[in-house]
């Protein structure tokens, strides 16, 4: 019997701290408020149909007949705006897909509907539009983002995503004298490229045809803002997939050995990406790392509120064991690490 006490205590100390481990890895994001990234709320109240504008630029179509809400229920919407590289890292969006593709963004957006305290959807087949601040570059996608057990977010392709877009009528335009008349078609995101390059095919012919075109429509090339048709909230990225210089893998030896954590970003110069790991300071292996452009690591340790850092440069030749000297840093040193 006693035996029986005793293995039942030793099992249930095993198990308690297995799972204190797990809750004091509760990795932060040291650059969190590196940028502030206001959550936006706009009460919808019982409105039936709004634009609604994000302080940033993004666009959203409300149409209420769309949602599964009853007749008296009240709409409020949050809304969350990222489109450069610091707001990503201060809302810890890395730009890397569930299959270990580089992305970069175009522009990330937080969206959800809710009536008191309840999220609210879609009817069934309904969609709603959205347009992004950003014109939309060659090979840009939606992707949708899933967060893991520690908060790191992955983005996964949404192949289903339908967009509408202006298509030059030319019958109408030549009607109206040189002056580009659209209609709307929906297309799959993927055939944007086409579509954008026929209606840029349709306005040299109607111009060789017509002497006066509307050159203002010519030279803004609106049809690259399309309206976006998603059919789920919560995270949403205009990306598009890089291809990197090379891929590498590493493991850090660091000078520190009382680190509470380690933290690391990557950093590619003169792109909208980055990637960040939270990692013990026992693994520190890292492996099918990609390279693209001038790429910067940032090491970040922390032993109680100071912190501890070094930036180096990889490259595809860098391999095997990097011993680093990390540094202490002041408030104003931690601030401009991102900003070389």
């Amino acid at each position: 019997m006693k035996n029986r006490i005793l293995t039942y205590l030793l099992v249930s100390i095993s198990i308690f701290s297995c799972k204190k481990d797990i809750v004091e890895f509760e990795p932060t994001n040291p650059f969190e408020n590196i940028v502030i990234v206001e959550k936006q709320v706009f009460d919808l109240d019982t409105i039936s149909i709004k634009e609604i504008i994000g302080k940033k630029g993004t666009k959203i179509y409300f149409n209420r007949e769309d949602f599964d809400v009853s007749e008296n229920d009240k709409i409020s919407l949050e809304l969350k705006e990222y489109y450069n590289r610091l707001e990503l890292i201060s809302g810890n969006l890395n730009t890397i897909t569930d299959k270990n593709e580089l992305l970069e963004s175009n522009g990330v957006i937080f969206l959800k509907f809710k009536s008191g305290d309840k999220e609210v959807k879609l009817k069934d087949k309904k969609k709603l539009k959205i347009k992004f601040k950003k014109e939309f570059r060659k090979g840009d996608r939606i992707f949708n983002g899933v967060l893991d057990s520690i908060n790191q977010i992955e983005w996964i392709e949404d192949k289903d995503t339908f967009i509408t877009f202006p298509i030059i009528d030319t019958i109408l335009s030549r009607r109206y004298g040189g002056v580009l008349t659209y209609r709307d078609k929906i297309i799959p995101i993927d055939s944007l490229d086409y579509y954008s390059k026929t209606n840029e095919n349709l306005e040299l012919q109607i111009e060789s045809d017509i002497s006066e075109i509307n050159d203002e429509l010519a030279v803004n090339n609106w049809w690259k803002y399309p309206d976006v048709l998603i059919d789920e909230f919560g995270w949403i990225n205009v990306d598009k997939i890089l291809m990197p210089d090379a891929n590498v893998s590493y493991e850090l030896d660091l000078n520190k050995n009382n680190l509470e954590f380690v933290s690391t970003f990557l950093i590619y110069k003169d792109l909208n990406s980055f990637i960040s790991d939270y990692r013990k300071p026992n693994d520190l292996i890292f492996t099918n790392i990609p390279i693209k452009n001038h790429t910067s690591l940032i090491v970040l340790g922390k032993v109680n509120k100071e912190f501890y850092v070094k930036r180096l440069t990889i490259d595809k030749n860098t391999n095997g064991i990097l011993e680093l000297n990390l540094k202490k840093v002041d408030s104003i040193e931690f601030e401009e690490i991102l900003k070389k």
